[in-house]
């Protein structure tokens, strides 16, 4: 009795017809690498997909059918009806670059999972603020993995380090993480309301087993007055697994630059050598 392969709704029932149509998009692509970029489908995935021991996900044709410009269901007709079908849509020179560049930057952020899972956790965020150089601004960061991407979210709590705890001065913005070119890159996406602040931080990763302090630069602006574009030093520092989220929440806030709460390895990384806030406002 001959063997039933299960199969998902809306993958191919011929994967040799499949690999075979992939592999005549991708050679009309500069490189294998090109396209895998283009997919955001990983080097090693898309190689199982052209030799056909494996097919993609519904939603993954999607994407390769939306790049393509072309029907999803075209990807599983066999060769030749697939090529008529097709006619020159597919063809490196016609492509939406809009669409050639969203594949591209979800490809950083998945291919980047990997890389990045070390870092899921729970950390309070330090940086210096302008016109207030002796205060430290401490927030808390949850990074965490969804759908093959990496996120964090940024609670912000405006008030007093050690004040009550209320959800009313607490701000929520959305990061993504992406890893290039040996660094960790968080972009701000804003608030659940849609709320961008534009904002940018790069750190240096950690090399050595377990994480408790990530440092970086922060590009940023400041949520109230005159909102001058400033960047700062920045500083991650894990928190235990156990620890009391409203605790830690409620210790979050502007807090005094000489607190000793803030410890000497955040000071220093926080500062230049001779004490004062590496701060910097533009203009």
């Amino acid at each position: 009795m001959p063997s039933v392969t299960s199969r998902k709704p809306g993958q191919p029932e011929d994967t040799a017809d499949f690999a075979e149509n992939i592999r005549h998009l991708v050679s009309r692509m500069p490189s294998i690498a090109e396209a895998s970029k283009r997919m955001g489908i990983n080097r090693q995935q898309l190689n199982k997909y052209l030799n056909g021991s494996s097919v993609p996900s519904l939603r993954t044709m999607r994407r390769i059918a939306t790049l393509f410009n072309i029907p999803i269901e075209a990807l599983t007709l066999p060769l030749d009806e697939f090529g008529h079908h097709i006619g020159d849509k597919a063809a490196p020179d016609k492509m939406s670059s809009d669409h050639s560049l969203i594949a591209e930057l979800a490809g950083a952020f998945t291919e980047a999972s990997e890389v990045l899972k070390p870092y899921c956790g729970r950390y309070f965020r330090y940086n210096c603020v302008p016109q207030m150089p002796k205060y430290v601004l401490r927030t808390y960061a949850i990074i965490f993995q969804r759908q093959g991407v990496t996120q964090a979210l940024v609670l912000e709590r405006f008030a007093a380090a050690g004040t009550p705890w209320s959800r009313s001065n607490v701000r929520r913005t959305r990061h993504l993480l992406s890893y290039v070119q040996d660094r960790i890159q968080f972009i701000d996406c804003g608030t659940p309301a849609h709320e961008v602040t534009p904002g940018f931080a790069l750190f240096y990763p950690v090399y050595t087993s377990g994480v408790r302090y990530l440092s970086g630069v922060l590009l940023s602006n400041f949520g109230f007055g005159a909102r001058p574009i400033y960047s700062s030093n920045i500083v991650m520092q894990r928190r235990r697994a156990g620890q009391s989220l409203r605790e830690d929440l409620a210790a979050c806030g502007l807090m005094s630059l000489d607190d000793p709460a803030l410890g000497p390895e955040v000071r220093e990384r926080l500062c230049f050598e001779d004490g004062t806030p590496a701060l910097h406002l533009a203009g």
